[in-house]
């Protein structure tokens, strides 16, 4: 049973006081949480997916408590957080076959079902939220949008897309896919430690960094 529907069914009749509070601004922050409760409680009672502790959010919240106009906004915030909560709790995720994923996103299930989720497909965007997956479902993300996660771990060769190669330091500091093209790699040593530049040679040989570039980065 959703613990927000008998407490909807009292939240509506605050609905009526809300016109009342906002002419009178000593209580005007009080109406604007009522109005960010209302719309969290409502939207509840039809998704049935709100956690128990959203309210205690909400009323915790400062922008509330001040009457910011955020307020409502952290409502639709809390709820999103909360039903992505409630989905981990189910045993499910984000995107099935009835809740598809919106355009350049591409939903990526694990092989046993117990989590799904939408990935963009576009690489700007893959590479800023990849870095948030965890490693299992990051492997996932790589080879259902053909996108390297750049900025994250590698571990082998099924970890790189679109030609790049997986680097990796002999010492296990560090690896990641990085491009062989002549003119990337040679522009991409400047920055590479000197570690990872013994590592970026040998991944790919016969490509050497610049001599140049050994004392920009130690």
């Amino acid at each position: 049973v959703n613990p927000y529907r008998s407490s909807c069914l009292c939240a509506a009749s605050l609905f009526v006081r809300l016109i009342a509070l906002v002419a009178d601004r000593r209580i005007y922050a009080m109406a604007k949480l009522q109005a960010a409760y209302l719309l969290l409680c409502v939207s509840a009672y039809w998704s049935g997916a709100v956690a128990s502790d959203a309210t205690a959010a909400l009323e915790r919240d400062d922008e509330c408590a001040a009457g910011s106009g955020q307020c409502s906004l952290n409502a639709l915030q809390v709820r999103a957080a909360a039903t992505q909560e409630q989905a981990l709790q189910d045993g499910g995720g984000l995107c099935n076959a009835t809740t598809p994923c919106p355009s350049l996103y591409k939903c990526v299930s694990k092989a046993d079902n117990s989590w799904s989720q939408c990935v963009p497909e576009t690489y700007s965007v893959f590479r800023q939220e990849c870095v948030k997956y965890t490693e299992d479902f990051r492997l996932l993300a790589i080879k259902a949008v053909n996108q390297n996660c750049q900025d994250s771990l590698c571990h082998g060769p099924d970890w790189c897309v679109r030609g790049y190669m997986c680097a990796q330091q002999e010492d296990g500091g560090w690896a990641q896919c990085i491009s062989c093209v002549p003119k990337t790699f040679n522009t991409n040593c400047y920055s590479w430690p000197s570690p990872f530049k013994v590592a970026a040679q040998s991944a790919c040989s016969p490509l050497t960094c610049p001599t140049s570039t050994w004392a920009v980065a130690k």
